[in-house]
């Protein structure tokens, strides 16, 4: 599937709005991480801005309680 610009437009809309709390945006590897879980929700026919948004904070919600590597 392509993505479209508009629709990119709308993936880093929502990536920013997870992220409007960190401070500089969060990190790469929890934007990474999040941004792939978008592409794949997208790839499977989610679509709907509230849908994304809750891929997006579920991800993030994820990426943050995993444990970290040593």
């Amino acid at each position: 599937m392509r993505i479209g610009d508009g629709f990119k437009t709308r993936l880093e809309f929502v990536l920013e709005q997870v992220f409007e709390s960190f401070s500089y945006g969060g990190d790469h590897e929890h934007r990474a991480f999040v941004a792939a879980r978008l592409l794949k929700a997208v790839q499977s026919g989610i679509v709907r801005l509230d849908d994304l948004k809750r891929v997006a904070g579920e991800a993030l919600l994820e990426r943050i309680q995993a444990p970290k590597s040593v």
